[in-house]
């Protein structure tokens, strides 16, 4: 796993990057670059969140292992509170190849879906969940507010 020290004059944390797949190639620094605009944009100031860059046999592993469902997923966020540290807010797996799938689908970027599941994961780790309807909306909204205000600049 790569460990990704950030500090900008905005924010300062830390993250950790593995890419499991050969779907698409991954640039690293745009990645961060957009972590910490998220992290900026939701204030989470020192947090620190790992990220895993999958395929679809991976997550369909982990979707099979934690929720029962042997299909794959877009993405699936682990918040991981610690006592020891709790700065570090858990893992969040991410689905390159669902995100071509989607991308094809819904007539719009495999970049613009990668960064719409980096959202969708930060926003997991931080406490909204997407079980009821209402919570769902409200996910949504924060979701759709962060990728408007960061989707004119995707470029992976």
């Amino acid at each position: 796993m790569t460990a990704v020290g950030i500090r900008t004059d905005f924010c300062s944390f830390f993250m950790e990057i593995l890419n499991r797949q050969k779907v698409k190639k991954i640039d690293r620094k745009k990645i961060e670059k957009y972590l910490e605009k998220i992290f900026f944009h939701l204030s989470l100031g020192h947090k620190r969140a790992s990220f895993v860059f999958c395929d679809n046999f991976f997550i369909s592993g982990l979707n099979r292992q934690y929720f029962g469902k042997d299909e794959p997923t877009d993405v699936i966020a682990f918040p991981l509170p610690d006592s020891l540290d709790p700065d570090y807010l858990g893992e969040v797996v991410i689905s390159v190849e669902e995100a071509v799938a989607a991308a094809a689908a819904f007539e719009t970027t495999w970049q613009r879906e990668l960064l719409l599941y980096l959202i969708h994961g930060v926003l997991h780790l931080t406490g909204y969940s997407d079980i009821d309807c209402g919570q769902k909306r409200q996910m949504e909204k924060k979701q759709n507010e962060i990728l408007d205000k960061f989707e004119k600049k995707v470029r992976f």
